[in-house]
């Protein structure tokens, strides 16, 4: 059965259940600031996530899935029985759990908004324990040898192709379990002197010269 709509009538959330009986491709587009994407189920699974016809890796794959839960515009069609044909990393995921997780992970950002670190503390791993949540896992594999240099949420948000607040939220709880601690914060580049003072500095120079005499 073919299905097509907006997101505005009909949420990703809303469409998980229906697709989970079904094999298929369902194509997702005129998205608000994201490009074109294309999900492959197979037998109740999440198998495959196309990116503008590149498939994602696991954690750029969460991100963009939480991203498709939260849109309000979009269109969507879905096409029975289309299949892959080349998927270098299967995802594997079932849909009724990948929408719990899904929303379960956006509520707790939310929660933990005030607790969040800020996006340019840089941090780095102190220990190479590897976490047991798989979600975290993707992660400390993807972003750890940025964070052996020391990286901030923004950096690796920009390099890993992921959401700058789920950065965030790993960065917090790689933290919580003592596998990363912060460095610093990155400095604000050092402002250039105004117009103003430049002119200033040049007059004085012209009349009293190089031995700062206005100041005896």
């Amino acid at each position: 059965m073919a299905i097509f709509g907006n997101l505005n009538h009909m949420s990703l959330g809303d469409l998980l259940p229906l697709l989970s009986v079904q094999d298929g491709a369902l194509e997702i587009f005129n998205l608000e600031q994201h490009p074109r994407v294309t999900l492959y189920f197979n037998g109740g699974l999440l198998h495959c996530l196309y990116v503008s016809g590149r498939p994602a890796e696991p954690l750029q794959a969460r991100g963009i899935v939480s991203h498709l839960v939260a849109a309000k515009r979009g269109s969507f069609e879905f096409a029975p029985g289309a299949r892959v044909r080349r998927c270098p990393q299967p995802l594997g995921w079932p849909l009724d759990q990948l929408l719990l997780t899904t929303v379960t992970v956006q509520d707790e950002i939310q929660g933990l908004e005030r607790s969040l670190p800020h996006p340019d503390t840089i941090f780095a791993l102190t220990q190479d324990r590897a976490p047991s949540d798989q979600r975290l896992l993707d992660f400390w594999q993807r972003a750890g040898a940025l964070l052996q240099q020391g990286a901030s949420a923004r950096e690796l948000a920009r390099r890993l192709g992921m959401p700058l607040e789920h950065a965030r939220y790993y960065l917090l709880k790689l933290r919580q379990l003592e596998l990363l601690a912060p460095v610093r914060a990155r400095r604000a580049p050092a402002r250039k002197a105004s117009v103003a003072s430049r002119l200033l500095h040049s007059l004085k120079r012209h009349f009293f010269g190089d031995r700062r005499a206005w100041n005896h």
